[in-house]
């Protein structure tokens, strides 16, 4: 089960969904719960031109067609989570038993939302736009992906996979849902690629 750091806004949060459900609206949910193994530290917290990554991506978020957003987070990362009050941010807090097991704790309270890695410096609010725009075509789960040959070279890949003969490459935006299948959304953008996971993708990111 989902455990709320505020406990008096959990009846609020579950009462806004249904209300923007009925609407037609969608939700977005920042991921920022994984202890961050590769790199040493919560990687929320990871400054690039003297701004944090998840400041970057609620910028992303907010300027996005989603009706309104929450961080989650885990045990894990004790430190986002005091950032992320400090913030304002408004969180929810999963077991940090993994990436899938997290998202399925997400989905009994939200049948559906979009989900965005909490490590994209290079996330725009048209790429959540684009996301939401295909759900409300196909009314499934969409995976965000870009092609594998447009990868930047020295740069951590995520999930590999093929669809119609091409290799893509999961870039952490997707919209979730009870659904078994995902259709992938192809984004022609190399920077998206970029999950921040290793020392040498903060490097590269600067640098960019």
């Amino acid at each position: 089960m989902l455990q709320f750091r505020y406990m008096f806004k959990v009846f609020f949060s579950v009462n806004a969904f249904l209300f923007l459900k009925e609407k037609g609206l969608m939700i977005t949910i920042i991921l920022a719960g994984g202890k961050g193994s590769r790199i040493g530290t919560e990687k929320a917290l990871i400054e690039l031109e003297s701004r944090k990554l998840i400041d970057l991506v609620v910028d992303s978020v907010h300027g996005s067609k989603t009706a309104d957003f929450f961080v989650a987070i885990t045990k894990n990362t004790p430190k986002t989570a005091e950032y992320c009050q400090h913030a304002n941010y408004r969180t929810i807090e999963t077991l940090g038993d993994g990436y899938h097991k997290d998202l399925g704790c997400l989905l009994r309270h939200y049948p559906e939302f979009v989900s965005v890695a909490c490590d994209l410096p290079f996330l725009r609010s048209a790429h959540i736009d684009a996301l939401i725009d295909a759900y409300s075509r196909y009314h499934t789960s969409i995976t965000g992906a870009v092609p594998l040959t447009i990868v930047p070279q020295g740069v951590s890949k995520g999930h590999t996979f093929e669809h119609e003969g091409k290799a893509l490459v999961a870039c952490g935006i997707n919209v979730v849902t009870s659904s078994n299948e995902s259709l992938p959304l192809v984004f022609n953008d190399p920077l998206l690629a970029i999950n921040v996971n290793t020392a040498s993708d903060v490097s590269f990111a600067r640098r960019v």
